[in-house]
């Protein structure tokens, strides 16, 4: 199934075809007409009913001056305007192959309102860009309310629904649930026990049989996830806000408010990874938030450790320890789901040996089949060997019993599956055939399916045309394979699984943190052996795209995963040696990635750990661009003859190396120094001679970064036209070479020239596609100043209420960064409110 595309040509060709219906209905009053295209209104003129055929909206939008094929035009209506934009219903009775269409577009405004209409259409398809392959069900009523910064969080956390595969009793406990969850004074459901009671598959049957009333949104924690990175998940579901500069507290908030907004039931499954990692505090810390919170949202747990919460909120959640199944309903499961026989007392005293327990019991069935074939009585359980069938009356911990079923299976296997079991083990994700079979070349999917048969693997379905057969690991069941595994046998697995994702890398261009599966599973095996300058080239290495698709560090950093490239690279200079080029490199990225995320303190001492170290080793192309880092902090603070001192620096090291680049940039960022300073023919010459040097070097980048530096000048100079036609020219490139920052930029700088020249309206249609492009990046310094333009303009043109608006979040925002602006919003923020008070 070929790959979709979102960018600029599609949305311009779906956009005219959404503008030809909307023409065709203002000039046809909704009649019949001769182009076969029959329209009409309801719902106030904001729902537009369409009857017609492919061949005639080809015929229609030709004559409009845009020419679409039937594929196209079939393209748009039932991808793009149903499944991606979420505003077309599909009212046909015979979907299939037919190229006769009856559907209904729930339009932003009234049909006569066009204007409104195709901006809102260009918003909704910009937030929706950063995930296209996520069907969008939202309406525009309820979009137009609600602004959520565009995220690509595909990927973040493992929300895949497990599998029920056998299923018997639990009658009262769904029941037990039910009643919970109907109790409005409840806000958490927790279900407890030991590993393989079935809490998972409880709650998964639970959820299944929920009305659309309750919505689901289920997350396995098979990872000790951040609290940033669930959060940044969570909150994208919910379509809210999400800040990657919000400290544990602000995050937590804002996941209970999200949840507010957005009643749902929350799965949290294997909630015990996270109680016992290093982040437990932090999720204690949102669960006790979440009961002091009233909601219509519910969560429910499952762990293998009960919460513990203090006494004034334990009236607010509920726990129900999960015990084995009822001895009748374990008898079924024996001789229904497994095929095994024997009298009632017989099978009575078989799953009462076993507790009940779903796991320990799927696993001796298997085992017994295995081993004496189908329809095996269970009085031959005694012949198995395991110590709990021995001693009647015998009972241990279950978990103990679990090893040592799975230990005798394994004992079961043959040496060749025995082994191949255990390099499978090192697999932390979902795998199929394929990546199997890069770890051994000989297993087949029958093999795989036979160990799971062994209740070995868990095996989900194929999803036709979309993903084949998977399996995966129970956690207790890997860590018993590696508790027992050779430590070269899991090196070489390691190695081998490198390999194959290394072979197996998706080429740009990337659309979601899913999209770098294999970029971070590659990562994390390089970590595993130790090859950290590897792990790092994985990020690093140029992928042949541009912009953020040029490489995994290059799209993590547009796309706003600072905290996730901090992550990876803190881990970088846990692994490696000082002296390692990789290590000293980190450390500057990480002085980037807290820059970015308004850190400048610590974003400052790792690029002095960075330079510190470059020094010692004498790579002077790494002094030069720590010097450069500094520079950038110093000048965000304003503090611009530090900020010079630094950038000098790195010209003249630069200039010694012969790394003309360095150069370039170190003369273009002392130059934005010097403007700040008023010192503007300085800063132009400077500019100038960055301009020259990137255009000698064919450095399009800085081409266009000088361009809109000498704009700045000028427009301070009062030269307003020769300043927009540069910040034109730093558009059209950054355009062109997909520089989003570098469009951002050019739009924010035509704006506020713009509004110079009193041309208001306009003005505000820069600065807020610069404002949308900003927050789709994170990148908060541009946000800040977009907001603060936007509060202006509001003002200058008598809105005092959206100014008042605009420049509070400005002002918060800047506040937050700890940046100059700061001033300036204190400032118009006491002019809106002299002019509110006159009011």
């Amino acid at each position: 199934m070929p790959k979709k595309s979102y960018g600029e040509t599609v949305e311009k060709r779906v956009k005219r075809l959404f503008e030809v219906l909307l023409d065709h209905v203002a000039h046809c009053q909704c009649e019949d007409n001769d182009w076969g295209v029959k329209l009409a209104l309801g719902e106030e003129g904001k729902l537009l009913q369409v009857e017609t055929n492919l061949a005639a909206l080809v015929r229609l939008a030709e004559q409009k001056g845009e020419k679409l094929t039937k594929d196209q035009v079939r393209d748009a209506i039932s991808h793009y305007l149903a499944d991606y934009l979420g505003i077309l219903r599909d009212e046909r009775f015979k979907q299939q192959g037919s190229e006769e269409w009856r559907f209904s577009l729930t339009l932003w405004a009234k049909c006569g309102d066009k204007t409104t209409n195709l901006t809102k259409f260009s918003e909704e398809w910009h937030k929706r860009r950063s995930e296209p392959s996520k069907k969008a069900v939202t309406k525009p009523e309820a979009t137009a309310q609600s602004s959520p910064q565009p995220l690509t969080t595909s990927g973040l956390v493992d929300t895949q629904l497990p599998p029920v595969r056998r299923w018997q009793g639990r009658r009262e406990e769904l029941q037990e649930l039910q009643t919970a969850l109907g109790n409005d004074h409840l806000r958490l459901i927790e279900i407890t026990a030991a590993g393989g009671y079935g809490k998972t598959a409880l709650a998964r049957k639970f959820t299944d049989q929920l009305t659309a009333d309750w919505p689901v949104l289920w997350v396995n924690f098979n990872q000790p996830y951040p609290l940033a990175q669930f959060g940044r998940w969570l909150l994208e579901e919910l379509k809210q806000n999400y800040d990657e500069k919000w400290n544990d507290g602000q995050l937590i908030d804002a996941i209970s408010k999200g949840l507010t907004a957005k009643p749902c039931l929350l799965v949290l499954n294997n909630l015990e990874t996270v109680l016992t990692a290093p982040v437990n505090l932090v999720y204690q810390q949102f669960l006790q938030k979440w009961l002091n919170t009233e909601s219509s949202s519910k969560l429910l747990v499952t762990s293998r450790e009960q919460l513990k919460f203090p006494v004034n909120l334990q009236d607010y959640y509920y726990s129900w320890p999960l015990k084995g199944l009822k001895e009748a309903d374990a008898m079924r499961y024996v001789t229904e789901d497994h095929g095994l026989t024997g009298s009632d007392e017989e099978l009575a005293q078989f799953v009462d040996k076993m507790g009940g327990h779903p796991l320990l019991m799927e696993l001796v069935c298997s085992l017994m089949k295995d081993k004496f074939g189908k329809g095996v009585s269970v009085t031959e359980s005694q012949n198995l060997g395991l110590n709990m069938f021995d001693v009647e009356g015998y009972h241990r911990d279950t978990e103990t019993c679990v090893r040592e079923v799975i230990t005798a299976s394994l004992a079961r296997l043959s040496k060749e599956f025995r082994e191949s079991l255990t390099r499978l083990s090192v697999l932390r994700e979902n795998f199929d055939d394929r990546l199997a079979q890069g770890l051994i070349p000989a297993i087949t999917e029958e093999d795989l399916r036979y160990l799971a048969r062994l209740s070995l693997l868990q095996e989900f379905p194929p999803e036709y045309n979309v993903k084949p057969r998977q399996f995966q690991f129970l956690p207790l069941i890997s860590m018993v394979v590696q508790d027992q595994a050779n430590a070269e046998v899991l090196r070489s697995a390691h190695q081998l699984a490198l390999n194959y994702y290394l072979a197996h890398l998706p080429v740009p261009p990337w659309e979601s943190l899913e999209d770098l599966k294999e970029y971070l599973e590659a990562f994390h095996h390089a970590g595993e052996l130790g090859e950290w300058q590897l792990a790092y080239d994985i990020l690093n290495e140029d992928r042949g795209g541009e912009e953020k698709d040029k490489s995994v560090n290059s799209f993590l950093d547009l796309q706003g995963f600072y905290r996730k490239q901090a992550e990876l690279y803190e881990q970088i200079i846990a692994g490696s040696q000082r002296e390692q080029v990789c290590y000293r490199n980190s450390l500057s990225y990480l002085g980037s990635c807290y820059r970015s995320l308004g850190q400048y303190e610590k974003a400052i001492a790792f690029n002095q750990q960075c330079l510190d170290i470059s020094k010692e080793m004498e790579d002077w192309q790494g002094v030069a661009i720590s010097l450069g880092n500094l520079g950038f902090c110093y000048k965000s603070l304003g503090k611009y003859d530090k900020a010079i001192a630094y950038h000098q620096q790195y010209h003249d090291i630069s200039e010694e190396i012969g790394d003309r680049r360095g150069v370039a940039i170190s003369l273009g960022n002392m130059g934005s120094c010097y403007y700040s300073l008023g010192q503007y023919e300085k800063a132009i010459a400077l500019n100038q001679k960055d301009h020259n040097i990137s255009k000698e070097i064919s450095n399009r980048q800085g081409v266009a970064r000088s361009l809109g530096n000498l704009g700045v000048c000028y427009d301070s100079l009062g030269e307003h036209e020769k300043a927009i036609s540069h910040f034109q020219q730093f558009h059209d490139i950054s355009d062109e070479i997909g520089d989003r920052r570098g469009v951002a930029f050019s739009l924010y700088n035509m704006g506020e020239a713009l509004i110079k020249l009193e041309q208001y309206s306009e003005a505000e249609s820069k600065i807020q596609a610069s404002l949308v492009i900003s927050q789709e990046i994170n990148f908060k310094y541009l946000t800040a100043h977009n907001l603060r333009v936007l509060a202006e303009i509001a003002h200058q043109t008598n809105r005092p209420e959206l100014a008042l608006s605009h420049c509070q979040q400005a002002l918060e925002l800047c506040q937050e960064l700890g940046i100059p602006l700061v001033k300036y919003c204190e400032e118009l923020l006491g002019q809106i409110q002299a002019t509110l008070e006159n009011n």
